[in-house]
Order: C-alpha cells, then structure tokens, then sequence
C-alpha cells in the first residue's frame, strides 16, 4: 500500500517519455548455436602408459659431453658478482672446442661452442680471452654473440639457431638477467622464475645432447644453504637440470654442485685462481678446521676407531675436548660412533 508521501511525490513527477518500440514484456534470450567443429567439453580418458613399457622403450641415455661437469639440459652457475663465474665458462668452452681436459675430467670429443657474451661487451671479452691464450682451434670454435633477444623471441631464435647448427653442443648465457623477459608484476614471482628457464628447458629437450649453462647471480646474503644463495625463487633452480654455486674462500672458491644426474658422492669441491685465467681443481672441500683436518687424519689412521680417551692422550688434550672434535666429525657425516668409539666413514 501506497502512503500520502509517495502519491504526492508521484502527482508531481512529470509523465516519462518511452521509445515507440518499448513493450513491457522481458525481452527473449537468444540461443547462440554452438560453431561447427567445436571440441567436446569432456577431455577423453587417457590410456597412459605403464612402467614396464617405458623401459622397454628405446630412448637413448642422456648425452654427458664431459662427465659430470657438462651435461645435456639446461644448467645454472651462480655466483656474486666478479667472483670468476663466467671464468668457469670460458675455461669450459675451451676445453670443450679441442676436446681436452676441464677440472678432473675431459671433453670425450671436440664440440661446437656458442657463447651470448650479453653483460661484458666486445672490448672486455676480447681482453678475456686474449689473456686466456686460447690456441687458434679453440678459438675458431667458440661463436660470440654480444646482442640476443629476450623472453621468447631469444629462446625461439635459440631453437632456429641449433636447428640451423647441430654441431653447436655447448651454449653459454651470460647472463639470464639479460636473457630473460622482464617479469611482469602482475605475475607471481615463482611462476615467472620457473617459466623463464623452463622456457629453455622445453626447447631444450628438442636438441637431444646439447648442454646450455646460464650465467646467474646470488643473493647477498648468505645461506645456510647454497642453493638459497640463488639470486630469485625456488621456481628457478626447480625448472633447470641441475645448480652450480661458487662461494668466496679464503683461497679462492668453493663450488657446490647439485643435480638431477649429479652421480658422485662428493658435491663440494675447492677451486683456486690458476694462471692464464683459469681456475684449478684441488679437491673435494671438506669445510673443516684444521683441527678437525688433524683429528679426521688420526681417525682414518685407525682402523678399530679411536674413544676419547686414546685421542686425548696422543693429543696432550683433556677427554672432553676430545669426545667434543669427535662429536664435531660425528655431525658433520665424516664418522660413526659404535659401542663407545669412534670411526671414519
């Protein structure tokens, strides 16, 4: 029911001009038929494929041009800045284009190099390699390129290129910040890490036996962890085939490797600066003191393990102190402990 107020209001309203064509019946929804050739909107069920018929399947063995340090796939090497990453590059293209020996192993046959030389230019390039006195062959087979496209553009440009190419087996980027696509705000930082090597990692897979390293930086901070040192998100050590991070030591570097066909025990190695610029392999980094260097020697020297007690007296130390470098073994993995003594893995 109507009160005063709103016939009043109503009385004073002048009358509402309508169009012709206006009717006071609801208009009818028109049916849109659905386009000719439409995909059904069930996805069919898939047939997939069982575990016995993938291995009977004749799909060949990953290609390692130099076991393990290259790799076919796609593969970070991180570092701060001027620690001497792209120096492990160059040192590994050199290597690779003459078919000789990089760290503690070798190239099984010389390849094809292509280096996207996309942060140092023509003229400091050129001051590398002159100091690096690569011998002609080497140098005749490593391809400069100082401009690339990035994003999509450079890796379909990348896929054109090997196509065009197949000898080319190793591909150096330096760096993926001048590689990849500029993210997009609007896009979640991991997704965009992921796809920006995953990208690569795709085409890739369409040039069996080639091995691509991208350059990469660390964060500033240091982790517990070296993968955490990874400039970014987990999207981008999640996507590639395997990491390499060089950490700053006293004596020069330490580099932690990981991946998905890493086969070696040992994944942390000591690297020092080597002339001609190059770095040398000493060996597996232990990242002990010196003193528990001495106290892991005297265990190895032991056959049926050591107690405190043995250690305190051919040290002139009190058995705490000694159970206590044992413990220190004991937590870092380099010994086991049964029915009271102690003995090296």
């Amino acid at each position: 029911m109507k009160s005063r107020f709103e016939d009043e209001e109503a009385a004073d309203m002048p009358p509402m001009d309508f169009p012709p064509e206006a009717t006071s019946e609801r208009p009818k929804v028109v049916q849109l038929k659905k386009p000719v050739g439409e995909y059904p909107t069930e996805i069919p069920i898939p047939a997939g494929e069982s575990v016995f018929s993938l291995l009977e399947r004749n799909i060949p063995e990953p290609l390692k041009l130099c076991d393990p340090w290259a790799m076919e796939g796609v593969n970070i090497i991180a570092g701060r800045p001027k620690l001497g990453k792209t120096t492990v590059e160059r040192q590994k293209m050199a290597a690779a284009a003459i078919g000789g020996k990089f760290f503690d192993s070798e190239f099984k046959e010389p390849v094809k190099c292509a280096f996207l030389s996309l942060e140092e230019g023509e003229l400091l390039c050129r001051m590398k390699f002159k100091d690096a006195g690569l011998p002609d062959d080497a140098s005749s087979s490593i391809q400069l390129f100082f401009e690339w496209p990035r994003g999509d553009s450079g890796v379909n440009l990348l896929d054109r290129y090997l196509s065009a190419n197949p000898q080319v087996r190793l591909i150096c980027i330096d760096s993926l910040s001048r590689f990849r696509m500029i993210p997009d705000v609007r896009t979640a930082a991991f997704t965009a890490d992921y796809e920006a090597i995953n990208l690569l990692h795709e085409m890739a897979k369409k040039h069996p036996g080639v091995c691509i390293d991208v350059v990469h930086h660390t964060r500033k901070a240091k982790s517990d962890d070296p993968i955490d040192d990874v400039s970014g998100t987990y999207g981008l050590t999640a996507a590639c085939d395997s990491i390499t991070v060089l950490r700053n030591s006293a004596d020069g570097a330490i580099m932690y490797v990981y991946g998905r066909m890493w086969t070696r025990d040992d994944f942390q190695f000591s690297l020092r600066r080597a002339e001609r610029q190059t770095w040398e392999m000493i060996g597996v980094h232990l990242d002990l003191t010196e003193a528990q260097k001495d106290t892991l020697t005297r265990l190895k020297a032991a056959p049926a393990g050591l107690s405190g007690k043995e250690l305190a007296d051919t040290l002139g130390i009190t058995v705490p102190s000694a159970w206590q470098r044992l413990d220190e073994l004991l937590e870092k993995g380099f010994a086991t402990k049964r029915f009271g003594r102690t003995y090296s893995k």
